[in-house]
């Protein structure tokens, strides 16, 4: 019953994807509604994917402060420098836009956190070796299928910006996952940084972007900014994986349903 159920979700989440692109869905509000319910069957299909694969990553936060470097990137993908300057505009003010939009965002971080930081991590940890070098290509590897399923969105050069920074940010989402131990915490970050990235996009109904302003400017400012805080908060990331403890490790495996081993 509960394989039905997943099945049922995930087909679901499957049709809504031509339904959202349908030529008479050309409304911002719309579209967003569409694609919310789109977001939440798929990650309701993995919420119950997780829970049958014995996954326990819905407990209660730990080590929670690490939110903050993850949160000071996502803070950071919103274009200050364009939008205090004038290069930037919303074009869809009202707050129901505005609330829409953070939830669509949401559910899209929801969903993507519960496929790749919960069940392609935990699939991946069960793969190789249950030891400290097995954690960290796991953490790679993770990261690097995060990446590379936005070929989805076809083959480019805006793809392929796309997929290098996606890789980056699986890293980070991937972090704040095993520092937290709580997939939701994940899908908070994960919702902000989309929320503060794409806010300013042009909405269009035929490509299927959506956002709720116009003059989307990467200035020189904007620039700076994410590189200064990017790169910091990286370096502290890569650190606090490289040196993650053994007692961290069979604690995050024991979530994961797998037994950690002693490095040999």
């Amino acid at each position: 019953m509960q394989i039905i159920v997943i099945a049922v979700f995930c087909t679901f989440t499957l049709a809504m994807e031509f339904v959202c692109r349908l030529d008479r869905i050309d409304s911002l509000r719309e579209t967003m509604v569409c694609k919310l319910a789109q977001q939440l069957c798929g990650a309701t299909a993995a919420i119950l994917l997780m829970i049958r694969l014995k996954l326990r990553l819905f407990g209660k936060p730990q080590k929670w402060l690490y939110l903050l470097p993850c949160l000071a990137v996502a803070v950071a993908n919103f274009q200050f420098s364009a939008y205090f300057s004038g290069k930037m505009q919303l074009i869809y003010n009202k707050p129901t836009d505005i609330l829409l939009f953070a939830g669509y965002c949401l559910s899209v971080g929801l969903f993507e956190e519960m496929i790749f930081r919960g069940v392609v991590f935990a699939v991946l940890a069960g793969v190789f070796a249950q030891s400290k070098k097995g954690f960290v290509w796991t953490y790679v590897v993770s990261s690097l299928v995060f990446g590379f399923a936005h070929l989805v969105n076809g083959f480019s050069l805006g793809t392929l910006l796309q997929i290098g920074y996606s890789i980056l940010t699986g890293g980070l989402f991937a972090f704040c996952m095993i520092k937290t131990k709580n997939i939701f915490c994940c899908a908070l970050v994960h919702g902000m940084y989309n929320f503060c990235g794409l806010l300013f996009e042009t909405f269009d109904p035929i490509s299927g972007t959506i956002g709720l302003g116009a003059g989307v400017v990467f200035d020189l400012g904007t620039v700076i900014t994410m590189l200064i805080v990017d790169i910091t908060v990286g370096v502290f990331v890569l650190c606090k994986v490289l040196t993650y403890s053994e007692q961290e490790r069979v604690e995050l495996y024991q979530k994961l349903a797998i037994t950690a081993q002693n490095e040999r």
